[in-house]
């Protein structure tokens, strides 16, 4: 992808426009457009995958064509974003639009106020009966100045508008409104100048000077406000150090262990610069450059050396307790160290860093629309046009209306009130209204550990009324311990193990087969048996100066492991490690009696089944039944029960036996109703869609919808879930899940917390209540705004709304809704 900084948009109209843009260059593709952050992404199709160059510089041709200022955003060379130029760019903007609004704020005011105070009759001077009057040359030559200074941003993009895209967006309206202000003005002083004598109706610079003014206050707090709603994505940025003590080695040497690390070498790099592989130095109190592995540890403390160190992730993760690290732990970049300085070694760089993909997640979070902003854009396309309208019946209509009153009374009203309905009218708050929200409301998830992927989730989450559990590594800790082994006596009984050296017996070695197939997998299951191998055997049970091969490894979801182990000392075997329906086919023994009594005492029950390799009989046996403890998460029971409290049906889908699921579904509080056991990945993903197709049980949780059919959501973290997570209306991973599952989820629990389940789903009820009262108000403003502009009231009140009272309400309709938003940072 390739990103860009865009400059000049000021509502929906102005983004559609730059979309249009950008879609013209060839093999620009999945084109967004962010108007709260000034940001544009597109995709490149993979045929012009070598043009990114070109295509790179014919966007910011086709923008600036367009009319409006275009800059792409720093890459790296791993093709991720570089945070620091990203920041400084995205601070640069910020910085840039607030000082170009503050000058030509600072002008308008110096220029409109001496105006206001000779049009009030407050600063007369010069010869009185002299007409033109001295103070009416002064407010004419301000009121230009303004006009045609202040006002010639406005200009230009309206004539972009018109010119590039054929639309007309809200600086149309505010060049419309001024300019028919002005041209009055003008008119009426240069029949006073030609005549020598007043006119019926005096010219009112004033009034289109002082809508300038308050357009670019408003556009000038509408830009402060706005770079507030990018806080959360700007501090990210910035956590990612500018250098790194990088330690001095000879080329192609290694950290050898122990190491002093006081007595270590090191230069002090730039970030950009480090490579995978390289050695950081980082001492207690600073922040992690990059991600990496601890290769060395020392500290003092009281005189004891610690062998532990302490990573505060709360900048990452929202965790607020310091994480403690060993050798070998991962660590990540932008997290602080403390306690014990460290030594790094370098795993990932740039963009394939932790901190950079979650940064590209919120970007691309923010760009996503929501559904409800569709409405808007197309109510904001129209919206200038049918403005235009009514002002001219509104003109019409008081012109023609009440003959009696004098024709210069009657076209001082009509066009003071039609120039007041062109310029009350805002498209920009219908613009600004989903977006600011969707921004701060994923800004405020990333600091509590929520990586919610863009508008349209936070919209369905809100309406979220079944959530399907897996329970392997999400209701359970996913750190299984190996309980119990059975090991069938008379499976063993025979010559299987005929070739097995004292003393290892055939219960030790079926334990060892397992461990071997088990290896290879990812499965949370896999590490117990592997774990208790290593216990008994010691180190790496695939040691390959024992001449262990193991051949064919084939992993199917749901069922289990298969793959032959050979070592030559001992034999060859096929060994098959899972379900009963995977391992049990062709044994002459089932071992369904030990599994039940298992299944009965709480754990999972795994299968053994090995088939030697070179016996001319061929027949598989069961030969063991492992008994494996998979601990609830301690916040299963309490998560659950708060979900229920919200009106939320919560069930669970596993592959283990019922017997298992039953005692954990009992002991988290899921009731056997909503319990689904033995569940292939396409089964959980099939229960999905049938409860999908069911009637809503919960009808409450859903707002502003027809749909009356479930909304589920699915939380996981396995590969086996990734279906299901993609199938559901909403897919929450955990965090510390496969890479798989986290990329099919539209929702990332970063510390991996079950509590953070009812903390997302609160978030996008209070974040989507927040963009229909932002909606609501930016329409409701619209409609109730536009007749009182028009004079609905004048009749009953003698009252109507002035040109410049109603470019200030424009102007404060657009703060409102961003500083609406901006509330949002309170959660």
């Amino acid at each position: 992808s390739i990103r860009f900084q865009i400059g000049g948009m000021s509502c929906a109209v102005c983004t559609g426009r730059v979309e249009r843009a950008l879609r013209s260059v060839p093999g620009a593709t999945d084109v967004q457009v962010m108007l709260a952050t000034s940001r544009a992404c597109i995709q490149i199709e993979n045929e012009f995958e070598s043009n990114r160059q070109v295509i790179e510089e014919a966007c910011v041709i086709a923008v600036r064509e367009a009319g409006y200022e275009c800059q792409p955003l720093a890459s790296d060379s791993s093709g991720g974003s570089s945070l620091q130029q990203n920041a400084a760019q995205l601070e640069g903007a910020r910085i840039e639009e607030l000082s170009s609004w503050r000058r030509l704020l600072i002008v308008s005011l110096v220029l409109t106020v001496p105006m206001i105070a000779v049009h009030h009759g407050h600063a007369e001077f010069g010869p009185t009966d002299m007409v033109p009057s001295p103070a009416m040359w002064l407010m004419f030559i301000f009121s230009s100045l303004v006009q045609f200074g202040v006002g010639r941003r406005f200009y230009r993009s309206a004539w972009n508008g018109l010119v590039h895209g054929r639309v007309l967006g809200m600086d149309f309206l505010v060049v419309l409104g001024t300019t028919a202000s002005y041209v009055n003005s003008l008119v009426l002083f240069g029949i006073q100048l030609w005549t020598g004598r007043m006119t019926a109706l005096s010219p009112t610079f004033s009034t289109g000077a002082m809508l300038l003014t308050f357009v670019t206050l408003g556009k000038y707090m509408e830009a402060y406000a706005k770079g507030k709603t990018t806080g959360a994505l700007q501090a990210l940025m910035e956590l990612q150090p500018l250098c790194a003590a990088r330690v001095c080695l000879q080329p192609g040497g290694a950290l050898e262990s122990p190491v002093d690390i006081s007595s270590l070498v090191t230069e002090e790099v730039d970030a950009r610069d480090i490579q995978i592989g390289d050695y950081l130095r980082v001492l207690p109190g600073s922040r992690i450059p990059t991600d990496g592995i601890i290769a060395a540890l020392s500290g003092h403390k009281k005189g004891l050396e610690l062998n532990t160190a302490y990573v505060d992730e709360s900048a990452l993760s929202g965790e607020p307790f310091p994480v403690a690290k060993s050798l070998g732990d991962q660590v990540f970049g932008s997290t602080v160290n403390q306690l014990s300085a460290v030594i790094v070694k370098v795993t990932a760089t740039g963009g394939e860093t932790v901190l950079s993909k979650i940064v590209r997640l919120m970007e691309d979070a923010q760009r996503e629309k929501a559904p409800i902003q569709v409405y808007a854009d197309k109510i904001a396309s129209v919206f200038a046009p049918v403005v235009i309208g009514l002002a001219l019946i509104t003109f019409f209509a008081w012109f023609t209306m009440n003959k009696n009153v004098a024709v210069e009374d009657r076209f001082f009203l009509a066009f003071m009130s039609s120039i007041s309905v062109v310029v009350v009218a805002c498209p920009c708050a219908l613009g600004l209204a989903t977006p600011t929200a969707v921004m701060v409301g994923t800004g405020v998830g990333a600091t509590h550990g929520l990586l919610i992927k863009g508008g349209a989730v936070l919209e369905k989450m809100h309406g979220i009324d079944t959530i399907i559990f897996d329970k392997t590594g999400t209701l359970t800790t996913g750190k299984a311990v190996l309980g119990e082994r059975v090991e069938l006596v008379k499976a063993m009984s025979d010559d299987l193990f005929k070739n097995l050296p004292s003393p290892v017996t055939p219960a030790s070695c079926v334990l060892w087969l397992a461990a071997c197939a088990e290896a290879q997998s990812e499965h949370p299951l896999a590490d117990a048996i592997v774990n208790a191998a290593k216990g008994m055997w010691g180190g790496d049970v695939t040691r390959a100066q024992d001449g262990v091969c193991i051949e064919d490894f084939q992993l199917v979801p749901g069922q289990g492991v298969e793959c032959r182990v050979t070592r030559p000392a001992w034999g060859s075997y096929y060994v098959r490690v899972g379900s009963d329906s995977w391992a049990k086919p062709g044994s002459d023994i089932s071992g369904d009696a030990q599994a039940t009594a298992l299944r009965q005492r709480g754990h999972v029950a795994v299968y053994v089944s090995i088939l030697e390799a070179n016996s001319p009989v061929g027949i598989r046996r069961v030969v063991g039944v492992f008994g494996i403890v998979d601990p609830v998460e301690p916040e299963a029971r309490s998560t659950v029960l708060a979900l229920q409290a919200m009106g939320i049906e919560v069930w669970m889908c596993t592959g283990d036996h019922v017997l298992t699921a039953n005692a954990v579904a009992a002991e988290v509080g899921i009731t056997r109703e909503h319990i689904c056991s033995e569940t292939t990945p396409q089964g959980k993903a099939d229960l999905v869609t049938r409860l999908q197709q069911t009637r809503r049980r919960n009808v409450k949780r859903e707002v502003l919808s027809t749909n009356m059919t479930r909304r589920v959501a699915v939380v996981g973290d396995g590969i086996n879930d990734a279906v299901a997570l993609a199938r559901a209306d909403v897919g929450i991973a955990v965090g510390a899940g496969t890479e798989i599952a986290v990329e099919a989820a539209d929702v990332v629990l970063v510390r991996s917390s079950l509590h953070d389940v009812v903390i997302a789903l609160h978030l996008s009820e209070v974040v989507f209540r927040r963009i229909m009262m932002n909606f609501l108000w930016a329409m409701s403003y619209n409609v109730f705004a536009l007749p009182f502009a028009a004079g609905v009231l004048y009749p009953f009140t003698d009252f109507r709304l002035p040109p410049e009272l109603a470019g200030l309400m424009m102007a404060f309709s657009s703060v409102s809704v961003v500083t609406s938003s901006l509330l949002l940072r309170n959660y």
